[in-house]
């Protein structure tokens, strides 16, 4: 992926533009070597954490913690060997090598940064992610109990009620001119793209305190597409890890019957007694000919739906042993205390009339 470093947030042009003369004698090398041969006027400490967060400097071989945690060491060491190279002296070792390399001694690398952490690095100076996306590990989740995706709201009727999943991004919470009343719009983006949420009254106090930047959400509301980009108004809001035991109807098993040992059902009970709840459990058996056979399981062994009890079963059993059966209907829309006859209308302060 090439990026221009002009458009990397922290690094003005007067760096670009030095790092790019500076680049004409060779490649860098090494962190160190990039900040002795930059004018050390424009590569401060701001610039280098810049292009170490959006991965600028991943070429050196290091991670991201190890090259943020010698930045200080690295900029006095660059700065002592200008100075001696602009009053035209050289250390003894230094005149017995090339100018141009200097040679640091094996550092221990620092484990490197969580994924979210680097991820969200990328998003601040780059404004995309580079390296993966935060809901990567939850793509699962979203797949299996979100209705639509954000890139597929356009498509959908005006006032239509449906489920959408995502991050939270960006929040703005400010007094409507017209109500006095709090309001707050927030970005939820999934893998496609993003969508805006706006609370207002009674949507505020009951969900306000969820929208905490890089949450996952399970929003299920009512399409807006009074303006350009269609909005989505809640009427309830989740966790997103609280979907499976909100809107599962029924946990299978899916076993292989002639491959279940005796020992296999006290493991399943073992799973089910560690994960209790509400939630009926069916064991699918496949007979050899192929034909399914299920079974429901008594009352007392009930269980309560989670990605935890679904890796757990796929862990002992294999993948794809677990199945949820997931609850797809909406409920009715609810008219909203701040609307009025006519539908929303922006009018100009992010709060509706």
């Amino acid at each position: 992926i090439r990026f221009g470093l002009a458009a990397v947030k922290g690094i003005g042009e007067g760096a670009v533009e030095n790092i790019l003369e500076a680049r004409k004698g060779g490649k860098f090398k090494t962190l160190g070597e990039l900040c002795e041969r930059v004018d050390g006027r424009t590569i401060t400490r701001k610039v280098l954490e810049a292009l170490i967060k959006s991965g600028a400097c991943d070429c050196f071989g290091e991670t991201r913690a190890t090259m943020f945690g010698k930045i200080d060491r690295v900029l006095a060491r660059a700065a002592s060997i200008i100075h001696d190279r602009q009053r035209g002296q050289d250390t003894l070792f230094g005149m017995l090598e090339d100018k141009t390399v200097t040679k640091v001694e094996p550092e221990k690398q620092l484990p490197e940064w969580p994924q979210h952490e680097l991820l969200a690095y990328e998003k601040e100076l780059l404004g995309f992610y580079v390296t993966g996306h935060p809901l990567t590990p939850l793509v699962p989740l979203i797949e299996k109990f979100a209705l639509h995706k954000t890139n597929q709201l356009a498509d959908l009727a005006d006032k239509a009620m449906t489920r959408i999943g995502g991050l939270v991004g960006a929040v703005q919470k400010g007094i409507s001119k017209k109500s006095n009343k709090p309001y707050l719009i927030a970005t939820l983006e999934d893998i496609e793209g993003s969508v805006q949420i706006l609370c207002a009254s009674d949507t505020y106090e009951k969900f306000a305190d969820l929208f905490i930047p890089n949450k996952a959400l399970l929003v299920t509301g009512e399409i807006n597409k009074s303006e350009d980009k269609p909005k989505l108004f809640p009427q309830e809001i989740i966790p997103l890890e609280n979907a499976p035991g909100l809107y599962t109807k029924q946990v299978h098993f899916h076993l292989q019957a002639a491959h279940v040992e005796p020992q296999d059902m006290e493991s399943t009970l073992e799973l089910v007694k560690a994960h209790p709840g509400k939630c009926p459990l069916f064991l699918c058996m496949r007979q050899p000919n192929g034909q399914l056979v299920y079974i429901e399981t008594h009352e007392r062994y009930r269980i309560k739906p989670s990605l935890q009890l679904q890796k757990a079963v796929d862990d002992k059993f294999g993948e794809n042993t677990y199945y949820a059966k997931v609850d797809s209907s909406l409920p009715e829309r609810t008219a909203r205390k701040w609307e009025k006859k006519g539908g929303y209308k922006s009018n100009g302060d992010g709060g509706g009339e």
